[in-house]
């Protein structure tokens, strides 16, 4: 009888031994359990489930780790980084409260999510997942699935979400309607031939690089400040309306035209290699770098730019170039044009970089007026060889300050000694007016009512200045003034 009754006892103690474990057969993942303190002594293929079953946050990433088997009893489990790894299977059906799931760069081909109904961020990119279903997520905010073979993703029932990266897949549609959250859209690298963004009007940052885009209403994305549109097939683009952009990427499409008069915020420019044959840059005072090369722009003026550090305007079919207002240049770009006339006398030659600058393949440029012929002899040497430099060159190309009208505006007299009157062809909607120097230091604001003249008196020393006219409506006005 006494045999018996501990012949059950042991059955009963193994039972519950067996039951009081989770199986990890993968070795190296049960050494970071050890090294993270849930599991001790030799590596056996199991570890208590005790120990990780109140485990909140587990991060296993990059440990050369092939089978993720016993993450089933991470049953409190909301955080798992199991990203650079060599997974081609997760499980995590089980794993009920989960919000957030990193498994970047591993193996898999699949992925189960339809049970994780707490799933807020996920982050699956680089595996080699041909399909993806998150219509249970609804909790879903963030989603960044880049470089996988997917053809197809429904986001249609993930209203929640805010960031979405998608790039480097193989999807020909995409359908953003329900997403009027979503801020951050990143869709590049895909065989996209159209994109509707119109619901989505809390958009900050659009990329949608290299696909094949045709068409591209922004008129509704009001907050856009950051949109990469370049290579694809785009004949049209009107950024009028986006007034908060902050930077515009829209070089390799067919453009032949782009108003940029609109954005005065912009700092970062690039529209190279279009059709276009003219560029104003007049409203554009916050520019830093400019790359414009490769159209068929034939006038060019930068002197309201004063914050240019880089300019790209190669191969083009400029022939007149004046930088003497860009104090900033650290690269200038102005080959393969046709250049008669080369103006770099800004007064602050030193900081161009020597081989930042390159005026070759000019053939019918003879003379570039510098700050300093010898120096420039030195320091520049991507020139033609029947070029040279001098601080006096008979045609400076100099960039005249008139009386000037322009977007139905004119300023007069300027030159002025103290006062300009501003004479606006439509009335603005009590208009806001800025004064800053060339150093981009404010130095008058004034709020005006609705009005189409203004009277200023600019109490400040002679210079140059930029005067920026800003509308209730959006709409921006800037004038160069010169006070003498």
């Amino acid at each position: 009888m006494k045999k018996i009754i501990l012949l059950a006892t042991i059955i009963v103690l193994s039972t519950t031994i067996k039951a009081q474990t989770t199986a990890i057969p993968d070795a190296n993942f049960e050494q970071a359990l050890i090294n993270l303190g849930y599991d001790s002594g030799l590596i056996d293929g199991t570890v208590p489930t005790s120990n990780i079953s109140t485990i909140t946050t587990l991060v296993v990433q990059n440990k050369n780790i092939s089978d993720l088997t016993g993450i089933e009893d991470f049953s409190s489990l909301q955080y798992l980084n199991c990203g650079t790894n060599s997974l081609t299977n997760l499980n995590v059906t089980q794993n009920n409260v989960l919000n957030v799931l990193h498994c970047v760069a591993n193996q898999l081909t699949n992925l189960d999510l339809t049970q994780n109904n707490s799933l807020t961020k996920l982050r699956c990119d680089f595996n080699q997942l041909s399909t993806l279903d998150i219509s249970q997520n609804t909790n879903l905010s963030e989603l960044s699935c880049s470089s996988n073979q997917l053809t197809n993703l429904n986001v249609t029932q993930n209203l929640s979400l805010s960031f979405l990266r998608c790039s480097s897949n193989s999807l020909s549609n995409l359908d953003l309607t329900q997403n009027i959250a979503i801020d951050t859209l990143n869709c590049d690298l895909n065989m996209l031939t159209n994109l509707d963004v119109s619901q989505n009007i809390n958009l900050i940052n659009l990329s949608c690089f290299q696909n094949q885009i045709v068409n591209l209403d922004l008129s509704k994305n009001t907050s856009l400040s950051f949109l990469n549109c370049g290579v694809n097939q785009l004949t049209n683009l009107d950024v009028t309306k986006n007034i908060s952009l902050t930077a515009l990427f829209c070089g390799i499409n067919q453009l032949t035209n782009l108003d940029i008069t609109q954005n005065p915020l912009l700092t970062y420019f690039t529209c190279s290699s279009n059709q276009l044959t003219s560029l104003d840059l007049t409203n554009n005072t916050a520019l830093d770098i400019v790359k414009c090369d490769s159209n068929q722009i034939n006038i060019l003026n930068i002197s309201y730019n004063v914050a240019l550090t880089q300019l790209y305007c190669e191969k083009n079919q400029l022939t007149n170039l004046n930088i003497s207002s860009n104090p900033q240049l650290s690269v200038f770009h102005c080959f393969a044009n046709q250049l008669i006339c080369l103006n770099l006398k800004n007064g602050n030659n030193h900081t161009i970089f020597p081989n930042g600058f390159n005026a070759t393949n000019n053939l019918g440029l003879t003379c570039i007026n510098v700050d300093n012929q010898a120096w420039a002899t030195i320091n520049f040497p991507n020139i033609d060889p029947q070029a040279s430099f001098n601080a006096r060159c008979s045609n400076p190309c100099l960039v005249g300050i008139e009386e000037q009208v322009s977007n139905g505006t004119s300023t007069y007299p300027n030159p002025t000694n103290g006062s300009i009157n501003i004479d606006i062809e439509e009335a603005l909607a009590n208009p806001t007016v800025t004064l800053t120097n060339s150093l981009g230091q404010v130095v008058l604001t004034k709020r005006f009512g609705s009005t189409n003249f203004i009277r200023l008196d600019i109490d400040a020393p002679k210079g140059i200045y930029f005067l920026q006219i800003q509308a209730e409506n959006g709409k921006v006005i800037t004038k160069k003034i010169v006070k003498e």
